[in-house]
């Protein structure tokens, strides 16, 4: 095999950019209804299908048909994206208009950009989303417009060359972009968003999370006939910039280059647009040969049917990676009652939100397969179902050993009181008995008083012990969020 250095020597030019970014988080699902109306009261409105007013009130110059974007899903996934109202079990999505200009600064590398609206949506299982749709000012590079998008997405910084962000909105300075959304975007969430007292900053909410940095949907417009696969595999990785100002590639081979893309290119639209679904990225490459027709639908597809695609599969994965973390947290023998509860979610998750097939477009069919393939949905969802009914199996079999133990005690008691009979040492206790006597007792009156007394105090236990676990019982199904 060949090794090759890919280098850069020409940048390309941009027309446009647009990004969403999503940035999910936990919430306490008891208090979805207070969060709710907290959005509401705060200047969000409830997205609703027939509301025409909002086909162009979010998306900047993008109009949005809401029939179109109701026929493209299929009848029992549409129902779940797209509910008439706050009560149905479904995703629930409250959306903000926020014409503010913003800069971010980096490495003495200025961004202007343009905030067009925010999503806070709210999913079952106390999942939640907050995807910010933004687009780009000027007329940027190729490699200005991946470096952008690839230090707004990280919410904190830990490596050197990622850190020295600055954000300027209104007459605020920002130092994270997690400061950014939870302060001044929708500062509404913070009260009921979930953190681990022992894990700290944006861990705190997602400990199952395996990367601090949002999953990003671009659409970049070039002003080129094709790219390079160097350019493809920088757009699919979203490098920018080293810290010196050198146009960076993450990766010196081209065989690799090409091995990697292959399953993550859909060129069905080729050489006009290409669209690239990678962990973390996914991207829609328009070249200058696409008409204003097709840049048009481009456009309305990324910013709805393709949105709600990864949002869905993103649920899908965030979803399985909770449950994943749920159970790998508990003690099976001491914590039944949340073992309970995971196989009730995941039992309700796969029959009311997982599907295999989500729209009758075979483009969709394209896009949904790839998403469940790169976010290893498949996968991640075996191993949850095959874990946790393991854990239940094994629940089930120590109650069934207690059930056993108990049994057999109470039918010895029962034999032994049958043979010798209770009354032979209870009808002597009186009042006016002496206790004295029971140092007389034959052989056969200490088992009948030992019985009696050990069985008096297995009644009392046993009702103690029902006491407890009702009550820690209840205690769980308080803690449980």
């Amino acid at each position: 095999m060949n090794f090759t250095l890919p280098s850069v020597d020409e940048e390309s030019k941009i027309s446009k950019a647009l990004m969403t970014s999503m940035m999910p988080f936990l919430f306490v699902a008891k208090k979805d209804k207070e969060l709710s109306e907290e959005l509401l009261a705060n200047g969000f409105k409830f997205f609703d299908l027939q509301d025409e007013t909002q086909e162009s009130a979010y998306y900047g110059d993008i109009h949005i048909s809401n029939i179109a974007l109701n026929q493209h899903f299929l009848p029992y996934i549409e129902r779940r994206l797209f509910p008439s109202s706050m009560d149905e079990d479904a995703f629930h999505r409250f959306t903000k208009a926020i014409p503010k200009k913003g800069e971010l600064v980096i490495h003495e590398r200025h961004y202007h950009f343009q905030i067009l609206s925010v999503d806070v949506i709210l999913c079952p299982f106390g999942v939640g989303f907050v995807n910010l749709r933004i687009e780009l000012d000027n007329e940027y590079s190729l490699s200005e417009a991946l470096d952008f998008m690839h230090h707004f997405r990280i919410l904190e910084p830990k490596a050197l060359d990622e850190k020295g962000v600055r954000l300027f909105v209104s007459s605020y300075t920002f130092h994270t972009i997690n400061d950014f959304i939870m302060m001044y975007i929708c500062p509404e969430i913070q009260p009921f968003t979930i953190h681990d007292e022992v894990r700290n900053g944006y861990y705190g909410s997602l400990p199952f999370f395996e990367d601090e940095r949002m999953l990003v949907s671009s659409y970049i417009e070039v002003d080129e006939d094709e790219l390079p696969i160097e350019q493809i595999y920088r757009a699919s990785q979203l490098d920018g910039y080293t810290e010196d100002g050198i146009p960076l590639v993450s990766s010196g081979n081209k065989e690799h280059m090409k091995d990697y893309l292959q399953t993550k290119v859909n060129n069905r639209y080729m050489p006009k647009l290409c669209d690239i679904t990678t962990e973390h990225v996914q991207t829609t490459i328009v070249f200058r040969q696409a008409d204003d027709v097709l840049r048009k639908k481009a456009r309305a597809r990324f910013m709805g049917v393709h949105y709600y695609n990864v949002l869905l599969h993103y649920f899908y994965k965030l979803t399985l990676l909770e449950l994943s973390f749920r159970y790998s947290e508990l003690s099976w023998r001491k914590d039944e009652i949340y073992v309970e509860k995971l196989m009730k979610q995941i039992t309700m998750f796969s029959s009311k939100f997982y599907f295999q097939e989500v729209s009758s477009r075979s483009s969709s069919r394209e896009t949904a397969k790839r998403l469940r393939s790169i976010f290893r949905i498949d996968e991640l969802f075996g191993d949850v179902a095959k874990t946790l009914d393991a854990l239940y199996v094994n629940q089930e079999k120590t109650a069934d050993q207690r059930q056993n133990q108990l049994l057999f005690i109470l039918t010895m008691f029962s034999v032994i009181s049958g043979i010798f009979g209770m009354n032979l040492v209870i009808n002597e206790w009186g009042n006016d008995y002496k206790w004295m006597k029971i140092f007389e007792y034959s052989i056969y009156e200490w088992i009948c008083l030992i019985t009696a007394v050990s069985g008096l105090l297995m009644s009392a236990g046993l009702l103690l012990s029902t006491v407890y676990l009702w009550c820690r019982r209840k205690v769980q199904l308080k803690k449980w969020y």
